[in-house]
């Protein structure tokens, strides 16, 4: 079924990110820079255990706030879901199979948000671990954060090309 791979791309993601979490904690300094203005200069810090805490609770609830929001989309009234053609996919012939896509695409969409917090903690830590001041690395920062649009970008794409208008 088309459910396995974003499953298995998932719990992959999810080994990745826990294991960087883990071999990455003991590298960041107590006080940790975690905020920084437009220069790349750190202006805001937090303890190394609410910066870790902090970046557990993105790469765990966005995902999970996404994938909730599709599992539960066979449950809520038509009229609150947004989708091409709604009343074509969510049609009572076709809506548990739409719901089973979109939870496919929201299993997907997770696989990304865990990449973006491992990401941006990756950022944190490069910020924190120069031997000299913190400061920001702008193209790592960007290519991080540009990844993620991008990925978004594409995965609105296929979502949008998937709910494409019906053919008659």
């Amino acid at each position: 079924m088309k459910i396995l791979a974003p499953i298995f791309a998932l719990t992959l993601c999810y080994a990745l990110f826990t294991a960087y979490l883990v071999l990455s904690y003991d590298s960041l300094p107590e006080r940790v820079a975690s905020h920084f203005d437009i220069h790349g200069q750190p202006n805001g810090w937090m303890s190394r255990q609410t910066c870790v805490g902090f970046t557990v609770g993105i790469g765990v609830f966005l995902p999970a706030l996404v994938v909730g929001q599709m599992v539960f989309a066979n449950r809520i009234p038509v009229s609150f879901v947004n989708l091409p053609h709604r009343d074509y996919w969510l049609a009572p012939e076709r809506r548990k199979s739409t719901s089973a896509l979109l939870l496919v695409y929201g299993l997907w969409f997770a696989c990304l948000a865990v990449l973006f917090a491992t990401g941006m903690h990756w950022c944190i830590v490069q910020a924190n671990t120069t031997g000299g001041p913190s400061h920001l690395d702008y193209p790592g920062f960007f290519l991080v954060v540009g990844g993620f649009l991008f990925g978004t970008l594409i995965w609105i794409g296929l979502l949008l090309l998937h709910f494409r208008r019906p053919r008659d």
